[in-house]
This record gives C-alpha cells, sequence and structure tokens, in this order.
C-alpha cells in the first residue's frame, strides 16, 4: 500500500505497533506527524522509530540531502529532542543507543543512532 507517511491511507484501523526507521527527519512537519501516529496506535501499542543525528559527535551537522536544511529536522534529530517530542504523547518512552554497533550500519559510525520505543 502506498500513501502519505504523515496520514496512512488505514482508515479506522488501529495497530498493534507502528515502525519507522530514518523517516521522521524528511517531514515538514514531524509533530503533526507523530501525533498522527500515536492516534492509530492500540492501547499499550508501541511506537518505534530509529533516528539519529548526521554528522560526527560534537561537530556541526550537515545537511543529509541538498534542501534538507529548510525541514525543522533536516540535519537530523537527537535522541534528547525526539523523546521530548513523543514524551507528552505516551506512557512511556526510552531510548536504545545504537551508534556502538558497526553490524548495524555496514561501518563504525561517529553520529549519534538510536531507537526510541513509545508505549501508549
Amino acid at each position: 500500500m502506498a500513501g502519505d507517511a504523515v496520514v496512512p491511507p488505514v482508515g479506522d484501523d488501529r495497530f498493534d505497533m507502528l515502525l519507522c526507521r530514518h523517516l521522521i527527519w524528511t517531514l515538514p512537519d514531524p509533530h503533526a506527524a507523530l501525533r498522527g501516529w500515536v492516534a492509530r496506535l492500540r492501547p499499550n501499542g508501541r511506537l518505534v522509530l530509529i533516528e539519529g543525528r548526521w554528522g560526527e559527535a560534537g561537530q556541526a551537522a550537515l545537511p543529509y540531502v541538498a534542501g534538507a536544511e529548510s525541514l525543522p529536522w533536516g540535519f537530523g534529530v537527537t535522541a534528547a529532542d525526539l523523546a521530548d517530542a513523543v514524551r507528552p504523547l505516551v506512557a512511556d518512552v526510552r531510548v536504545e543507543p545504537l551508534s556502538d554497533d558497526p553490524a548495524l550500519w555496514g561501518h563504525p559510525v561517529g553520529d549519534e543512532r538510536y531507537a526510541l520505543i513509545a508505549r501508549i
């Protein structure tokens, strides 16, 4: 099924889990997307977001692609910022760091990559 990631074409269906990988940074209104995704989850549902902040730790972030600088999170989003955005919408949030496992990325990485897991 193809459709808008912010407003998926699922009607009134609700789900046990919603998983997105490296998507939220591409959205012009990521907060609206988060609200919409949480609304599509059943009670005790899980929101799992695999995200990151592009660029080496401690250095100024670089846009991931041309034009990304015009997006709210076009340089990626820190775990702290994403957790702050999700926390008011859910019962529980935890962040699992993923940067230290080169097997996940095919090589060592020096930027922040993580999984945010939220429970409704």
